[in-house]
This record gives C-alpha cells, sequence and structure tokens, in this order.
C-alpha cells in the first residue's frame, strides 16, 4: 500500500513518488531485496518501498529504492522538462554555502544495531550501499563519496575504495605520511549529497560546497560531526594499512564482482536520528543507476553547452547501465559535437548525436549517418571498440501523421 511521506517519518521530496509500505516481518538478510525483486518483476518497475516491520531491527525502518529520479529532482527544486539547463546555471553561479548548527543524536550501540541489509545471496554479507563517505587530503579538502561498506561486526567493517577516487588517493597520502585517515559515513540525508559523491566535478575545497550548488540552496551540517542536519544515520572511525578479503559484491552491471583487499575501517562512534529510516540501494536498476546516469547526464550536458553547442537534453539509459551509452539530441547534429561529445566520457562504448531520440531504430530507418570508432580501454587496457554514430542527414518529405 502507499501512503503520504509525513505520517511514514520520511522527507517531504518523498511525495514526488508512490513510497509503499510493507508491514509484515522480514529479515534484512536478503528477504527484504528478495521481496522487492519479484514485486519489481509482477509491476515491470522497481518500486520504493518502506519496510516497517524488519526482524531484529523493531525500532528502524528500511527504505529501498530512496533515489528515483522524481524524488532526485524534487529534493533539489528542480523542473523535470528543464532540470539540466537549470542545473548548468546552477555549477556556474557562485555557491550558496554551508553552515553549522546543533542537533541531537541518539548514540547506538554499534554497526549492529543499524538494520544493514544483506542484499543478494552470493554478496558476501551485510552491506552499506547508501552512505555518504567523507574523507579529507592531508590539506584538509573535503571529499564526498559514495562507497560500499562490509559490515564485519559491531565495529569493524570493510570498505572499498576504487583506485581511481579522491578517497583513495586521499588514503594513501596519509599512509604515505605514516598516519590513518579518519572517515565518517552518513546515511539518510537529502539524496543531493548521494550525487554529490557520485559525481566527477571540481577538484579542490569541499565537496559540500558542490552539494549546495547542485542543491540551489545553502547547506547545514551538524557542529559535532560535519554532517547534514538531515542525516539519519553516521558512523565515524579510521582507516589505516590493514586489508582484508572484502566482497563478492553483486555489482551494478548486474554481475558478482570477486572478492578482493579493501582497508579495514575502524569503527569508533555510531548515532541515529530519534526515528530514523535507513535507505539502501540494490544495485542495478533504479536509485542506483539513477544517481550515475543524472551526474552523466549534467555533466555532459554542461559540458558541450559550454563549448557553445545548442543541446537541447543528453540521456544514459539504464538498459546501458547509465554508463555505457550517451545519447545527445541536438538540432544541429554533427561530427564536431560527436567528437566532442566522446572525447568527453571515454568511458562510453557508444555516444549518438541526433535530432530526437525517442525511437533510435526509426532513426537508422530514415536518416543517414556517419561512424566514428576508437578504442575502447576497460582499466586501462584494451578492451574492444568504442563507436559513435551522428545522424546528420535528414530524410526526405515529412512524417505521417498517425
Amino acid at each position: 500500500m502507499s501512503a503520504e511521506a509525513p505520517s511514514l517519518r520520511l522527507p517531504g521530496f518523498y511525495r514526488a513518488t508512490e513510497v509503499r509500505v510493507h508491514d509484515t516481518p522480514l529479515s534484512p538478510i536478503v528477504e527484504l531485496t528478495r521481496w522487492t525483486a519479484e514485486e519489481e518483476r509482477r509491476l515491470g518497475r522497481r518500486p520504493t518501498v518502506l519496510f516497517s516491520e524488519v526482524v531484529g531491527h523493531p525500532d528502524a525502518a528500511v527504505l529501498v529504492n530512496p533515489c528515483p529520479k522524481p524524488v532526485l529532482l524534487e529534493a533539489m527544486g528542480l523542473d523535470g522538462a528543464h532540470w539540466a539547463e537549470q542545473l548548468e546555471h546552477r555549477l556556474r553561479a557562485p555557491g550558496p554555502g554551508v553552515l553549522t548548527r546543533r542537533r541531537e543524536w541518539k548514540t547506538l550501540s554499534g554497526l549492529d544495531a543499524l538494520p544493514v541489509p544483506q542484499h543478494r545471496p552470493g554478496d558476501a554479507g551485510r552491506y552499506i550501499t547508501a552512505g555518504v563517505g567523507i574523507t579529507r587530503s592531508p590539506e584538509g579538502e573535503v571529499n564526498l563519496g559514495v562507497y560500499r561498506v562490509q559490515v564485519v561486526d559491531s565495529h569493524r567493517a570493510r570498505i572499498f575504495f576504487d583506485p581511481r577516487t579522491d578517497a583513495h588517493r586521499n588514503w594513501s597520502r596519509h599512509l604515505e605520511a605514516g598516519e590513518s585517515m579518519d572517515v565518517t559515513v552518513f546515511i539518510g540525508a537529502s539524496p543531493v549529497h548521494l550525487l554529490a559523491g557520485a559525481s566527477r566535478l571540481t577538484e579542490g575545497g569541499s565537496d559540500f560546497e558542490v552539494a549546495a550548488r547542485l542543491a540551489g540552496e545553502q547547506l547545514v551540517l551538524d557542529d559535532r560531526f560535519g554532517v547534514p542536519v538531515d542525516a539519519q544515520y553516521v558512523l565515524t572511525g579510521r582507516v589505516g594499512g590493514t586489508l582484508e578479503t572484502e566482497g563478492p559484491f553483486a555489482e551494478f552491471k548486474g554481475y558478482y564482482v570477486p572478492a578482493r583487499e579493501s582497508p579495514v575501517l575502524e569503527v569508533t562512534e555510531v548515532a541515529s536520528a530519534e526515528s530514523p529510516y535507513y535507505p539502501t540501494i540494490v544495485t542495478g536498476a533504479e536509485s542506483g543507476l539513477t544517481l550515475m546516469s543524472l551526474q552523466n547526464e549534467y555533466l555532459m550536458y554542461a559540458h558541450l553547452v559550454e563549448r557553445g553547442f545548442p543541446v537541447e537534453s543528453v540521456v544514459y539509459p539504464h538498459a546501458a547501465r547509465a554508463e555505457f551509452l550517451a545519447v545527445v539530441v541536438s538540432p544541429e547534429p554533427c561530427e564536431e559535437l560527436l567528437r566532442a561529445a566522446m572525447d568527453f566520457d571515454v568511458r562510453s562504448k557508444m555516444v549518438v548525436c541526433a535530432p530526437e531520440a525517442e525511437d533510435f531504430w526509426q532513426m537508422v530507418a530514415v536518416y543517414g549517418f556517419s561512424v566514428e570508432k576508437h578504442t575502447y580501454y576497460r582499466k586501462g587496457v584494451e578492451y574492444g571498440d568504442r563507436v559513435g554514430f551522428v545522424f546528420d542527414r535528414k530524410p526526405d518529405g515529412w512524417p505521417v501523421e498517425f
């Protein structure tokens, strides 16, 4: 069933989507996500579900699929039709700034007090997937990132830092200086922080300033942990040179990534809001792919518009895992536009520049197009080709009415 967001202890931006409430007790070990997967198959889409009766956690609720696109746009106050243009203007404007104030926290016994799910049967254990990690460079620059965290016990976890991320660089530099690195993870604040953490935006300074620009308003951090005042959970700890085996874990492409050595997070403090909800992202569909597609779309849009190209929209379809196919819609598709898009996002395996995006196969049938081919590299190793299509030769005649 569905209910209004305030009665579910959820922020107002969840009014932008249907939130279903499941009040039959389920275990956080696979049962929550299995039920969601079965409902997704039945509906043909992933629902947003608040599980209000989580076995072993009577004072918490788990929110699955917390970041569908309407919720993200509502949280940022963006128009659904013109959000990319509005966001591009915000990113070019001066930031609205960040404030701090006091808030109350409830101290928890440790990680076992959190209703952290095991998402799939083949996962190595329970994983925090919608947490935003805060790390700092030795110079004090603040980085936000979304890093999976495998819960080991009440005060120990394993956190995966991709070698390409700022967190991994910060960690490496702290180790080189002979010191461990402080890490804070917050869960359940406005999804603008997840978007800022997933984005490849400006380097230097604080990523909270980036989040404020995305939100279009001042952000407020609490003066104790330095996390957003609307966060539901927060954990603090330190990461040193100790590594342990983390994984396997079901990643966004629909495959398990194998076990690997990752740093150990020694947890020093865990706290929550008074009546918290716990968001979790099940990889491979809406929420995880929404964050990825939205940040890819606005980054590509802003890059091309800044270079003077007339761009109406950019789409990274979820069917291509929101990363490997980019569709650039322009009234003037051309080879220069295609090259600019392919050079900007070298992770995409296919880039399409076209005057419309509704029916790709219809365009193949009636438009003439040119093709560009580059070498595709996966983690620095040649891995086949990447191709670009520019549909720049208009069909004869005009379209039928029906």
